[in-house]
């Protein structure tokens, strides 16, 4: 995919599937030294007390297990919901400040910028939207500039006016088929 039409980095997805991973992987390998450190008990000194001890053994580490499991696994997954509403937050906190500006943008107001912090997903598009803003304030003082030349022309000699004005005619022209055309 073109990186210009990427809205969100590949690196945001594969980071939070790395973290995602990672997270299962130190929980794996906690459950492996906790059950490995409990069993680490003496069996007895006959056959008849080992084979007691590793059925009473068998049941013990099936109850710690399963408790081991249950308490990781609620770790694990409070960890990846964690992770996960710290990823959803680059991603729709900065799209509730672009929705800000952009609907001041079509109130007029030119003046407020697209600013998002380096770690958000979407700053690709809030560039995008300080380039809009830029470039349509641009040709709004352009089209400024020309209206008040004109106004100038207006109060200057009559013979030199028709000439000017078809002159700034086509300037304001110019400009404004360059917005159609965009």
């Amino acid at each position: 995919m073109n990186p210009e039409h990427q809205i969100i980095a590949k690196s945001y997805r594969s980071g939070l599937i790395i973290k995602c991973g990672l997270l299962f992987t130190i929980g794996l390998i906690l459950t492996a030294v906790i059950l490995y450190l409990s069993a680490q008990q003496p069996l007895g000194p006959s056959y008849q007390q080992s084979f007691a001890r590793l059925a009473h053994l068998k049941h013990e580490m099936l109850v710690k297990s399963i408790t081991i499991y249950s308490i990781l696994s609620l770790l694990i997954i409070s960890g990846i919901i964690f992770i996960t509403v710290i990823y959803s937050h680059r991603v729709v906190g900065p799209l509730i400040g672009l929705k800000r500006v952009t609907r001041a943008m079509a109130a007029g107001d030119l003046t407020m910028a697209a600013h998002l912090r380096e770690k958000d997903a979407i700053i690709t598009i809030a560039d995008a939207i300080n380039e809009l803003r830029d470039s349509c304030r641009a040709k709004i003082l352009s089209i400024s500039r020309e209206t008040a030349e004109i106004e100038k022309l207006l109060d200057s000699k009559p013979e030199d006016l028709s000439a000017a004005l078809t002159k700034k005619a086509l300037i304001i022209q110019e400009l404004c088929s360059k917005t159609e055309r965009e």
